[in-house]
């Protein structure tokens, strides 16, 4: 947590200032404060655990070793970088190719989740109010947002399909956010669902994530409904079974055309 912390540090110090771009692949872009959040949380990593490695979204791979920390210095850049306060900071540990421990930082709130791979709690710890009291996350579909992550190609072209689809919308309200946030936001329980294509095995925008909705007790399978990291790629976060449900029925209809039975929840 003190890692994502220093990240979040910098980018909540560096939000709303002109953001030095340097392009990478098509559309996308890093920014400055991208690699000064990325060396602040290494330089913790590196002070409390000198021996493990390092993978970084914009400073590549250091060490060797069974354990290694996945970061995501800022997730959100394009947001962060147009002023929009949706991005993350996101810390995660492998031992042996499985998360154990992760953070998820929301500078913009001023809050951190994260997981000792077993709970998972929200804590305000920047700006106003920040302490050192822990709450535990709750998932709830209460607020029936799901969240598409439409920069992931998703198989067969069902993302179109699926905000188009009448009978998801009358159930769900979907949004497209290009932050892998909101993923953490089905644990917290302000986002009902979240849906991704894409490989995201080891990857560092989305370990933190899933580490944190799997301790919060979130529904997380693969685009069929299989285990993640198995057959097809992909990820379906839900807040409860009846979600998930709903969720892998309109993706199927979105697949094969035909939409789903109002009652498939």
């Amino acid at each position: 947590m003190l890692a994502a912390l220093a990240g979040a540090e910098v980018a909540r110090a560096r939000y709303g200032s002109a953001a030095e771009r340097t392009d990478k692949d098509g559309v996308d872009f890093t920014t400055a404060a991208d690699i000064e959040a990325e060396r602040a949380i290494r330089a913790v990593l590196t002070r409390h655990r000198p021996d493990d490695a390092i993978v970084g979204e914009e400073l590549g791979s250091d060490g060797e070793s069974s354990r290694r920390w996945l970061v995501d210095p800022i997730c959100g850049t394009l947001n962060f970088a147009a002023g929009v306060p949706l991005f993350g900071v996101n810390v995660a540990l492998e031992i042996d190719g499985s998360t154990t421990a992760a953070a998820v930082a929301d500078p913009a709130a001023g809050c951190v989740f994260w997981t000792d791979g077993v709970d998972a709690w929200r804590r305000q710890a920047l700006g106003d109010g920040a302490g050192q009291d822990d709450t535990a996350l709750t998932p709830t579909a209460s607020s029936r947002l799901v969240a598409l992550n439409l920069e992931r190609r998703l198989p067969d072209r069902m993302g179109l399909p699926l905000l188009a689809d009448p009978v998801f919308r009358a159930r769900l309200r979907p949004q497209c956010l290009s932050t892998t946030l909101a993923l953490a936001w089905v644990a917290t329980g302000q986002q009902a669902g979240y849906v991704t294509g894409g490989e995201l095995e080891g990857n560092v925008h989305w370990a933190a994530g899933i580490a944190l909705c799997r301790a919060a007790g979130v529904v997380l399978t693969n685009l069929d409904g299989g285990e993640l990291h198995t057959g097809v790629q992909g990820l379906v976060a839900a807040a409860d079974p009846e979600t998930h449900r709903f969720l892998l029925a309109s993706l199927d209809s979105g697949r094969t055309g035909t939409a789903p039975a109002a009652s498939a929840a």
